[in-house]
């Protein structure tokens, strides 16, 4: 039975579907995950990706906020 994990929460929504799905919070939404067959990333704006690494990372981009003088997440 596939498993499917939401990579980023929001409107946006990105899902990763494998047979199974193992997670990992690294840090500051930094995801360590490991996928067993065939990874698909998917989203309704973009193509879809498919990996068969077993390995992967998923990070936010960040930036600095030019008033606050702070790293905050990036927005599309």
């Amino acid at each position: 039975m596939k498993k499917t994990i939401v990579l980023e929460p929001s409107t946006n929504t990105h899902t990763l579907t494998a047979n199974k799905v193992e997670v990992k919070e690294i840090e500051n939404g930094i995801l360590q995950i490991k996928t067993h067959g065939e990874g698909v990333v998917t989203h309704g704006e973009h193509g879809t990706l498919r990996t068969e690494s077993e390995n992967v990372i998923k990070y936010v981009q960040q930036e600095l906020n030019p008033v606050t003088k702070k790293m905050q997440n990036a927005f599309d």
